[in-house]
């Protein structure tokens, strides 16, 4: 089995443990590994000192994936000597639950860690697409801006939360409300990515809106 070394955000890692069990070996000794995972959403401050870390403590061949759901694969490579074994990936809390995963590619990553990182998600049976180095990739972008619109109906009182996820549910066929998302994805996650997407994209139709940056200083969850 393929040797994985994990760092960065502690449920997410687990859950990548028991998502890939019996399919990888997990080590605690990134010099040995053949794939790296980096599971850090944000601050960028954190995730650059992941990236320099793994850099002096691993050989240029063994890809990384790093988690670009805040912070592009580009822009990631910046603090990198070797940002050609860079691949962003999709990765927050229940990511597993999913479908599919989402991997990103950027514009210099090598022809070869990006085959065998395919070859590693494929002999684990873990499905996959290739989606453009961009914040929020797609599914992560595009229910983040869902869950913005939801919280700005429920700071208008137009509904209750339970009444706006039941509607989505029974409309759109959707296995979750948007605030249920929320509080699933972790709404610190989707401020973040909301916050990424103004700020390089700069429209206005992607700022967080203000409920969710006072639920993250609050720590709340729209349920409890």
């Amino acid at each position: 089995m393929t040797k994985v070394y994990l760092t960065g955000s502690e449920s997410i890692n687990n859950e990548i443990k028991t998502f890939l069990h019996g399919k990888a070996e997990f080590i605690n000794s990134i010099e040995t590994a053949e794939i790296i995972i980096n599971t850090t959403n944000f601050p960028y401050s954190e995730i650059e000192e992941e990236l320099k870390y793994i850099e002096s403590h691993s050989t240029k061949e063994v890809p990384v994936f790093t988690s670009s759901l805040c912070f592009p694969v580009s822009q990631q490579s910046t603090c990198c000597e070797a940002p050609e074994r860079l691949l962003g990936i999709g990765l927050y809390n229940t990511f597993s639950n999913a479908k599919r995963i989402e991997i990103a590619p950027s514009k210099i990553t090598d022809a070869a860690i990006l085959k065998n990182a395919e070859n590693f998600l494929s002999e684990a049976g873990v499905k996959y697409s290739i989606v453009p180095d961009r914040v929020g990739l797609i599914f992560p972008r595009i229910v983040s801006m869902i869950i913005n619109e939801a919280a700005q109906v429920y700071s208008e009182k137009i509904a209750s939360k339970e009444d706006i996820d039941t509607a989505m549910k029974l409309g759109t066929n959707y296995p979750f409300g948007p605030l249920e998302w929320a509080d699933r994805l972790g709404v610190e996650l989707v401020y973040n990515i909301l916050a990424a997407l103004q700020r390089d994209l700069g429209e206005d139709r992607y700022r967080p809106h203000p409920l969710l940056k006072e639920m993250v200083n609050l720590k709340k969850r729209f349920y409890n």
